[in-house]
């Protein structure tokens, strides 16, 4: 197991990220409006184009992590780097063993993101494919980690469902971030009374999905700790398994700190600036900057915490 950690750390990393961007990214342009999609007035056809252009980089990413990631879960059950290429290991590991079924749905549908992802055209059905797409391969992550220890039955049915409201809204929140960047910087192009305007509208857009995200992540995140330490979360102290999740949570309080500032102060100093105060705006940009490295910093904590035992 030590040999492959931070091999596996590393690509489970990879794989979240690429995930959450699918989703996230994609998700995006649908609770900004339909409007937006156009090259019209109200219309961001530049960050449209580089949204499209990110998400043909993550779904190859993600397929490719995606595959490393199960195969490294074969290398740890067979503890032979050979058994990725051995046809008899290969054949129990997808048709004797718990992740089989999910391995193989898994890989068809990243085959699937990367086939819709490189279609000579995108609209409202082509984010719409990749959406769906990327929250079913969400969602079946929870039978390769810590939630499918809940075993079957009710509780195990309660783990798997609180860990798919956590990852969903975490990808949500954090792999909308690209898009939005994207969107503010294109309104340079605008003139100062439409960038003012049209920024207020994407971010309160933005931020009113977030702060259900958040709201769910929060809620989901307590019921996911309680479930790894049956309850009693004095066991978090004093453990590896701990020491990364208040890693993880400190991240993610640095991320709401920095949502909550461009929500309740720097907006309402946006909406009350001058036509020629714009700046707010640039200031906006770099936060919203920052907190996507955060969550990439977040994602990389998820990532070893998913592969780390928990205190039992």
């Amino acid at each position: 197991m030590l040999t492959v950690f931070y091999p596996l750390a590393v690509v489970r990393w990879i794989h979240f990220t690429s995930m959450f961007v699918l989703f996230g990214s994609s998700f995006f342009w649908f609770y900004m409006g339909a409007e937006r999609f156009s090259a019209g007035p109200g219309g961001l056809p530049r960050a449209l184009r580089a949204t499209t252009i990110l998400l043909r980089v993550a779904a190859p990413l993600a397929a490719i992590s995606g595959i490393a990631w199960l195969a490294f879960i074969l290398i740890n059950s067979t503890d032979d780097i050979g058994s990725v290429v051995d046809p008899e290991d290969l054949r129990l590991y997808f048709f004797e063993t718990p992740f089989g079924t999910v391995s193989m749905v898994r890989i068809t549908l990243l085959v699937a993101a990367v086939a819709i992802a490189f279609l000579p055209w995108t609209n409202r059905s082509w984010f719409s494919a990749l959406l769906h797409i990327s929250a079913v391969l969400l969602i079946s992550q929870a039978w390769l980690g810590h939630a499918a220890e809940g075993g079957t039955g009710l509780y195990g049915d309660i783990m798997v469902t609180v860990y798919s409201i956590h990852v969903i809204a975490a990808a949500a929140w954090v792999g909308g971030l690209p898009p939005l960047l994207f969107a503010l910087v294109e309104q340079r192009l605008f003139g100062p009374h439409e960038a003012r305007e049209w920024s207020l509208d994407i971010l309160s857009r933005y931020s009113l999905m977030a702060m259900v995200a958040v709201t769910l992540i929060v809620v989901s995140g307590i019921a996911n700790a309680g479930f790894r330490v049956a309850g009693s979360f004095d066991k978090l102290f004093d453990t590896s398994y701990g020491d990364a999740l208040f890693t993880k949570i400190a991240f993610v309080a640095v991320m709401l700190i920095l949502a909550s500032f461009n929500r309740f102060v720097a907006m309402p100093r946006l909406r009350a600036a001058s036509l020629k105060g714009m700046g707010q705006i640039t200031r906006l940009r770099y936060s919203v900057a920052l907190e996507l490295v955060l969550g990439l910093a977040v994602l990389g904590v998820a990532a070893i915490l998913g592969i780390t035992p928990p205190p039992q």
